[in-house]
């Protein structure tokens, strides 16, 4: 038996209710459905959940729930699949004597809500975070049994103090699987993803959102010229008349692709230093790119005099974010190879970087377009095989010269294509 303090509400034709509940006791008390006797049995239009995802939750969820020390869930919901006829609910105005009107209204329907132990509770909404909290209390022991194991499973430690953890949990009466399910349905249908741009705003446990927010701050080297903004945080892509430079998205990619070596992590933070010395790697690849490439130093040129830019962009696919992801591709190979970026830059400016020039049709221009950019990371990364086959060919493996002739090879539709002169 338990009693918990809780409020009692309603919406529509569903009565529910607000509990507070410690995270050792919720996982003692509330199951998912797919542990259900009769789970196997159901059919798609009785079932009422979608099956967990297991990888997701060992290799995501359960770090978060252990690393972060400011580890937070919204809301689960749970349903009490069955045993609600027996579940007690007793206001606070039946406990007290007479009281002001303004309290007694809340009152009654705040109070205490008593689990006599046979009800069954199915987590309806958030069943990968309950399992999270599961495992990361438990260890192994919380994963559900007939899990096929995968390595991150070896790792797993059980943390019995995250049990203390308290959680906001919504009970809902189980009426018909019907109704469960179109609950289900309809707080995930109508829960919006927050955008890309968003969650690198907003995330301060992933390094290369970290970074590139640092690089438009003030004293960054894409800070703000005045009052214009080089990137555009706001949207993944520049309107041939925007005044940026690039997207704070494409900043994002960068600093993936020039770390990529370095095994920075999306979910944690390094420690200061190592995080100043990632920064710092991104921020260089930045500064003399600014400094060197002539097209940006066209740019800022107009920039700094208020001047449009559109022109400029509508002549050279360099102020593209899709061409500066694949510069860090550049980047990153020139980095294994030993090679100076500032020596690379140099050669740049020696490449035809205008719409027209065929060798970017189907690489980094849709051919049969008007100025459109190629996305794609594997279509990015083909790109920056090719400029750096362009800027370093003498430096390139035989192999690596091969995979770019067959770029080629692939982007004109001919076999007897051929590479084009390196620059020297």
């Amino acid at each position: 038996m338990a009693t918990l303090g809780c409020f009692r509400a309603r919406m529509g034709e569903t009565e529910y209710y607000v509990v507070k509940i410690a995270a050792g006791e919720l996982v003692e008390k509330v199951g998912i459905a797919k542990e259900m006797p009769e789970w196997p049995d159901m059919t798609a239009e009785e079932k009422m959940q979608r099956e967990c995802d297991i990888r997701r939750i060992v290799e995501e969820i359960v770090p978060y729930v252990v690393d972060d020390p400011d580890h937070f869930f919204s809301s689960l919901i749970v349903d009490i699949y069955s045993g609600f006829e027996e579940i007690k609910f007793e206001p606070l105005s039946d406990a007290v004597g007479k009281i002001p009107e303004a309290y007694a209204m809340p009152m009654a329907d705040m109070g205490f809500l008593t689990l006599p132990g046979k009800e069954r509770l199915i987590a309806l909404d958030g069943q990968h975070r309950l399992l999270s909290l599961r495992i990361a209390i438990r260890g192994m022991m919380g994963i559900p049994a007939g899990t096929k194991t995968f390595p991150a499973m070896n790792k797993l430690v059980p943390h019995p103090e995250l049990a203390k953890d308290e959680l906001c949990v919504i009970l809902v009466k189980h009426t018909d699987n019907a109704k469960i399910r179109k609950i289900f349905n309809k707080i995930n249908k109508y829960a919006k993803q927050t955008s890309r741009s968003d969650n690198i705003i907003t995330s301060d446990d992933d390094t290369f959102a970290v970074i590139a927010r640092r690089l438009i701050a003030d004293g960054g080297p894409l800070a703000p010229i005045g009052k214009i903004e080089l990137v555009n945080w706001k949207s993944n892509t520049l309107s041939q008349r925007s005044k940026n430079l690039t997207t704070l998205s494409a900043l994002y990619t960068i600093s993936e692709t020039l770390l990529k070596d370095e095994r920075y992590s999306s979910k944690v933070l390094p420690v200061k230093e190592e995080l100043e010395a990632a920064y710092q790697k991104v921020a260089n690849f930045w500064v003399v790119s600014l400094a060197k490439i002539q097209a940006f130093q066209e740019y800022l040129d107009l920039t700094r005099n208020d001047f449009p830019v559109s022109k400029l962009r509508e002549k050279n696919i360099l102020l593209k974010p899709v061409t500066q992801m694949a510069l860090a591709h550049v980047a990153l190979k020139a980095q294994r190879k030993g090679v100076m970026w500032e020596t690379i830059v140099e050669r740049l400016n020696k490449i035809d970087w205008s719409y027209t020039n065929d060798l970017w049709f189907n690489i980094l221009v849709i051919g049969s377009s008007n100025k459109k950019m190629i996305t794609g990371k594997d279509s990015i990364r083909c790109a920056g095989a090719v400029i750096a086959y362009l800027v370093m060919g003498s430096e390139l493996t035989r192999a690596e010269v091969d995979e770019v002739r067959h770029i080629i090879r692939n982007a004109r539709n001919d076999d007897n294509a051929k590479l084009p002169p390196a620059i020297v």
